[in-house]
């Protein structure tokens, strides 16, 4: 069994997609905690609150746990074609990827997620309990994060960009992992849940 770090690191071979940049402004940079609201196009280098980012962590969470609970526990090692995620190592890297990526970007020790992916990988409790694990880890990084590394030019897999702006592009990682569960679903017959905020 192949540690998380090393999962997530084969697992994270593609470019991850990069948030779009809105236009410059003149307006000056604000930091996440003294950030009052968001406006609605902020240029590249101006941070949307903090409580904001966590705020849209915990809604990433809660997409996933929905995903998780609607699957049952026999889909758990379903795999569409040979050679793909199964859909449980599908949620484990949607969920867990969040931390490994921030602890590369920002030179961190990652979060300790490991448990027995030989349990959770086919154990829907456990499963469930991985995904909360993972997200607490992000939403703690996201928490204590300094104005120096939410600010500061950072580089994964060869692309860089500001700090925070990391964190936007893990919550859009999970959200593209997360979507292509979508046929697993469907092929087993389960409807796919209400994507949140809608």
């Amino acid at each position: 069994m192949r540690p998380l770090a090393t999962t997530l690191t084969l697992c994270l071979a593609l470019p991850l997609a990069a948030c779009a940049t809105a236009p410059k402004t003149s307006s000056p940079p604000t930091t996440m905690a003294a950030s009052a609201a968001a406006p609605m196009h902020m240029p590249a280098h101006q941070m949307p609150p903090r409580a904001i980012v966590l705020e849209d962590i915990e809604r990433s969470r809660q997409n996933v746990l929905k995903y998780v609970d609607v699957a049952p526990e026999t889909m758990l090692t379903y795999r569409p074609s040979p050679g793909v995620r199964t859909f449980a190592e599908q949620i484990e890297h949607a969920a867990g990827a969040n931390s490994y990526i921030l602890a590369t970007v920002w030179k961190m020790q990652p979060a300790a997620l490991t448990t027995d992916s030989a349990v959770y990988r086919r154990d829907k409790t456990a499963l469930r309990a991985f995904v909360n694990r993972s997200f607490d880890a992000f939403a703690q990084t996201a928490r204590d994060a300094t104005d120096a590394q939410l600010t500061g030019e950072a580089a994964f897999m060869g692309n860089s960009k500001i700090g925070w702006r990391w964190i936007a592009t893990c919550l859009e990682h999970t959200t593209w992992t997360l979507g292509q569960t979508v046929p697993y679903l469907r092929a087993n017959n389960v409807t796919p849940p209400q994507y949140l905020p809608f």
